[in-house]
């Protein structure tokens, strides 16, 4: 397919260098100490992809389309693609400044911000969707309002719901004498409860983009619930006996391991006494290659793979405050936190999944929008996005959370709250049910404020002052607010410079538009002073009575008066002057007006020949005065 705007090609490129964004759904389950930083890169790999080539095309309508109005831009496609591409830099620039404070910033605040940002600037107050009716949404709204409002209700619905789960696995396994044994209870109804979540909003949102009405809610909850409730029972007769086992083997580990530990201790020697012994002791370098290559090879790997082996506990150690969080809370058995570590890597890929769901959705809708103005010159109010689109979005979170996720993994995982298995698998599991939930409703929320909504809540069951670390929720916070203004003002300046600085693409045209215009207007004028010399002799003869010698000469003088300025427009055509729009307009208006005020096509044949027969016929088919078009409107 030939894009419509090829000139343009450069916003699809910058659009797609753009779209990244430093995940943060994995902080629990790293901060947990469940999964590693490297394991949780794999694990996005494949359920980033999952979430949003499943359900990441329902949030990229709401965003592409949802914010700004559409019909301000209609005119402009390619402004409004232009914004985009700002919007995209801008929330890079500010995700990646936050991400190495380790501010849990949202991308759904940045892309949202910026879109507001370029759109105020462009057409004011209401070019922007603030508060639209729709009945077929819930809330029965779609805009910006409904949007915020959502950011404020996810976080507090998360936290509620990750205090509730975390209260009752509290109550009903960990705090018993035999924890270690209830808990392998819990299994088989939390992956029942996980999977038909998952299954469920797949059905409803994957399914139904191409089944359509053949594949309703009720037959989606009901494959979802025969799913889960299949795999629920595997879990129960398969995996819970050889999890037993590895659970055993696990804690006869420790056991032996911490009983060395003690033998060691009694057992240490000075080695700074041995005489000359330590040389022995002495670690052997690491192998270096020999070749420039090699170590280049070498060092951009390590630089590459940096991100996945910083150790966020460190903090625990270094912070004497966040040593403290963490020792005021509760310790449970360590064999029943240790069970848990498995459904907290199932829940892990509920949150991933939801993320891409998610946040793949703010990524792609952007993109997705330059792409279809390049490609067809024209801005859709309804947007199915490209594979494409999908494929460079999803890729680019996991190179994110590989690269520069750790910050923000120690932030959420470690500083903000003691995590646990059990707690952990508490706020995932409230996270990736609300994620979901609102992209079923088509409601963008934002992970970063889910995630921290879920933290707060299991951190709170821990004491209202003393388990949650309230001097970094307060900063948190003041980045969520501040994300909104700071990257809708940064893009609206951005936008301002370049939308009201002159641009050769629109000069281009503009001024095969003036060509255009004003060949058209000397052709009429040309056209209408042929004419009037032809009735010259007719006019000096006395026989055209409407047209008299001094009114053939005050016609001419006009048309020459005319003439002059558009052949002086034409005469600067391919040059370095400057034409006015106006006087292109006020030249082709003159040209209408002469022949909307001196022809027969205008005025009809019995006003310019009197006597004639007029050559119109009525409906009827007689015979009725010619009908006089207005070429331009009355002065």
């Amino acid at each position: 397919m030939v894009p419509a705007m090829p000139e343009y090609l450069w916003l699809v490129v910058c659009g797609a260098l753009g779209a990244n964004d430093v995940a943060n759904a994995f902080g629990t389950s790293v901060g947990a100490k469940t999964i590693t930083l490297r394991q949780a890169v794999i694990i996005a790999a494949i359920f980033e992809f999952g979430g949003a080539m499943l359900l990441g095309r329902v949030v990229t309508n709401t965003i592409a389309g949802g914010i700004a109005d559409p019909a301000v831009f209609a005119r402009q496609p390619e402004v409004y693609a232009y914004g985009m591409v700002i919007a995209l830099a801008a929330g890079f620039i500010w995700q990646g400044w936050a991400s190495y404070m380790g501010y849990n910033v949202s991308a759904t605040h940045s892309i949202i911000g910026g879109i507001m940002g370029f759109a105020l600037v462009y057409g004011g107050g209401s070019a922007v969707q603030w508060a639209t009716p729709d009945p077929t949404q819930f809330p029965p709204y779609k805009g910006v309002v409904p949007i915020i409002m959502s950011w404020f209700f996810s976080p507090v619905l998360t936290g509620l719901a990750s205090a509730l789960i975390f209260s009752v696995i509290r109550a009903l396994v960990m705090r018993r004498k035999n924890a270690a044994d209830l808990v392998f209870w819990v299994l088989p109804p939390a992956v029942f409860i996980t999977l038909f979540i998952n299954v469920f909003f797949v059905f409803t949102k994957g399914a139904a983009k191409t089944l359509g009405n053949e594949w309703p809610a009720s037959k989606s909850a009901w494959v979802a619930a025969c799913v889960a409730a299949g795999t629920a029972v595997l879990t129960a007769v398969i995996v819970l006996p050889l999890l037993r086992i590895k659970a055993r083997k696990h804690h006869e580990r420790l056991e032996a391991k911490a009983a060395a530990e003690a033998a060691a201790k009694d057992a240490a020697i000075d080695v700074s006494k041995l005489d000359g012994a330590s040389d022995d002791l002495e670690q052997q370098p690491d192998y270096e290659p020999t070749t420039w290559m090699g170590r280049m090879t070498k060092k951009a790997s390590k630089a590459a793979l940096y991100g996945t082996s910083v150790d966020i506990h460190q903090t625990v150690e270094d912070d004497p405050m966040i040593a403290a969080l963490h020792e005021r809370a509760e310790k449970f058995d360590e064999r029943a936190e240790h069970v848990f570590g498995y459904l907290q890597v199932f829940s892990a890929i509920c949150v991933v999944f939801a993320h891409g769901a998610g946040e793949v959705g703010y990524m792609t809708g952007p993109l997705s929008v330059i792409y279809d103005i390049y490609l067809n010159g024209t801005l859709s109010t309804k947007l199915q996005p490209q594979m494409w689109c999908l494929v460079i979005s999803a890729l680019s979170l996991v190179i994110g959370l590989a690269t520069y996720g750790y910050n923000v993994c120690r932030t959420m995982g470690v500083s903000m709250a003691k995590l646990s298995p059990s707690r952990g698998f508490s706020a995932e599991l409230s996270t990736a049910l609300v994620i979901l939930v609102a992209s079923q409703l088509g409601l963008p929320t934002s992970s970063s404020q889910c995630i921290t909504g879920g933290i707060v809540g299991v951190g709170l069951m821990e004491g209202i002052r003393t388990g949650v670390n309230w001097k970094l929720f307060a900063q948190q916070f003041a980045s969520w607010a501040a994300t909104l203004f700071v990257v809708g003002l940064g893009v609206a300046a951005v936008f301002a410079q370049g939308i009201y600085s002159p641009s050769k693409i629109d000069g281009d045209q503009v001024r095969i538009y003036e060509d255009n215009v004003g060949n058209i207007t000397n052709a009429m004028l040309s056209n209408f002073n042929t004419s009037l010399l032809s009735a010259y002799n007719g006019s000096q003869a006395g026989n055209l009575t409407s047209l008299d010698p001094v009114s053939w000469a005050a016609m001419n003088k006009t048309v020459q008066t005319f003439g002059k300025p558009a052949s002086k427009i034409m005469a600067t055509k391919g040059s370095s002057s400057f034409i006015r729009a106006a006087d292109v307009v006020d030249e082709l208006k003159a040209a209408l007006g002469l022949y909307q005020n001196n022809t027969i096509f205008t005025l009809g044949q019995n006003k310019v020949l009197p006597g004639a027969v007029d050559l119109c016929n009525d409906f009827l088919g007689g015979p009725t005065p010619c009908f006089s078009p207005q070429l331009v409107p009355a002065q």
